[in-house]
């Protein structure tokens, strides 16, 4: 799934006044976006990729990693048969090695079903940005999260309008 992003990451403070209330409701979601899903439509995971994998500096930046193994996970989530979420997950083998290995091996699982129900993942950080997709202009956000203090990050972009 090739988007493009048109705005830098910001605040949400800094993006508010951009987005509709329905959107605004994906991007402060605190529970599972699977469970969102799957509350009113038939969910469906994708995977796309799943394996080490060159990074960006600024993606590495995020999570204040200079790690050279780094895993990139990307998805989309589906309702019913229409694409819903396109999340990209980027975790430092150390972080897979040291921190939680099961984020290493995730497969076809939603990385939901274990990042909200084990108390060992921290919030650390999350940023806004706009992104254009086949001449549609969608929202997104971008989480940093600990596990032991070893950093990952989840990019979740919000198909829906």
């Amino acid at each position: 799934m090739q988007l493009e992003q048109i705005s830098s990451w910001d605040t949400f403070n800094k993006i508010k006044l951009q987005v509709s209330d329905e959107i605004k409701s994906w991007l402060l979601e605190k529970g599972p976006i699977t469970k969102r899903i799957k509350f009113v439509k038939k969910f469906r995971l994708e995977l796309l990729q799943d394996e080490i994998s060159e990074v960006d500096k600024v993606e590495k930046a995020f999570i204040n990693s200079k790690s050279r193994k780094i895993r990139v996970r990307e998805v989309v989530l589906y309702g019913n048969t229409k694409p819903m979420v396109f999340a990209r997950t980027i975790i430092p083998n150390t972080t897979i090695e040291k921190g939680f290995a099961k984020l290493g091996t995730l497969g076809k699982s939603p990385l939901g079903d274990i990042l909200f129900k084990k108390d060992i993942f921290t919030k650390e950080n999350v940023v806004y940005a706009s992104f254009k997709y086949k001449k549609k202009i969608f929202w997104g956000r971008k989480t940093k999260y600990t596990v032991k203090n070893l950093p990952f990050s989840v990019m979740e972009v919000f198909l829906v309008k």
